[in-house]
């Protein structure tokens, strides 16, 4: 090979380098503005706890006219009297999950299978309902402090995503307003936020509002995904 060409080889080559650190540096650029954007990014995810129940239909009317999409956690006994309103939560784009049978501590942790095996049957009347499955779970009063270890770890060894919060509006015993001043006092400051319902009357009356202030905030309405890794105090991963 000539000097001449050897030369040409040589720039040749030097552009294809030039050009592949061009490439990496942009895929860096654009890792580093998604990363940002999503530090960033305020997202809202609406968990609602114990039912189906009468007020199911009015609060997916609700979610529905911000087009907004919750997850609801369901207590066995409730899908059974409720089924056309777990069918509704599915089709109105929501997403399902369970909140165990007896919904009390001391049967639940009776064993390190009693969790597990209240999952497996709220999966069975789930899918008799519905033909779908859901691995979305949600411990009464949480994953902390009452959950034993190996009753998470079986839960987590049979694939379920369990989930907490770190928005506790306390809507069991507080009015509508309050739970509305709740809302807007333990947001201040989070841009990732998993707030704690319950389908109850005072709680029905607050979410339009509840609704229009994390709009307005600049909130977006999601349901949780299974693909989403969980977020729960076992992680301790909600503190966003």
């Amino acid at each position: 090979m000539n000097s001449i060409m050897k030369k040409k080889l040589k720039i040749i080559l030097s552009g294809g380098v030039i050009a592949i650190g061009t490439i990496v540096c942009n895929v860096k650029v654009v890792c580093a503005y998604n990363e940002e954007y999503n530090n960033q990014r305020k997202i809202a995810y609406i968990t609602i706890d114990d039912g189906p129940s009468k007020y199911t239909e009015r609060i997916i009317k609700i979610l529905n006219k911000h087009n907004a999409k919750a997850t609801f956690f369901m207590i066995d006994r409730n899908m059974k009297n409720y089924p056309d309103q777990v069918k509704s939560i599915i089709e109105n784009g929501n997403t399902a999950g369970f909140h165990t049978v007896s919904h009390d501590i001391n049967k639940l942790y009776k064993d390190c299978n009693s969790a597990k095996d209240e999952f497996d049957i709220n999966m069975k009347t789930f899918y008799e309902i519905t033909g779908k499955e859901s691995k979305l779970i949600r411990l009464p009063y949480g994953s902390k402090p009452y959950t034993p270890s190996k009753s998470y770890e079986n839960l987590v060894e049979s694939g379920y995503k369990l989930w907490d919060w770190n928005i506790d509006t306390e809507d069991w015993k507080f009015s509508s307003n309050q739970i509305i001043q709740n809302v807007k006092n333990y947001t201040q400051n989070k841009n990732k936020v998993v707030i704690l319902i319950h389908e109850k009357q005072q709680t029905v009356e607050a979410l339009d509002k509840i609704l229009v202030y994390l709009v307005n905030e600049g909130y977006e309405l999601l349901p949780i995904d299974e693909s989403q890794k969980p977020q729960n105090f076992w992680s301790d991963n909600l503190n966003q």
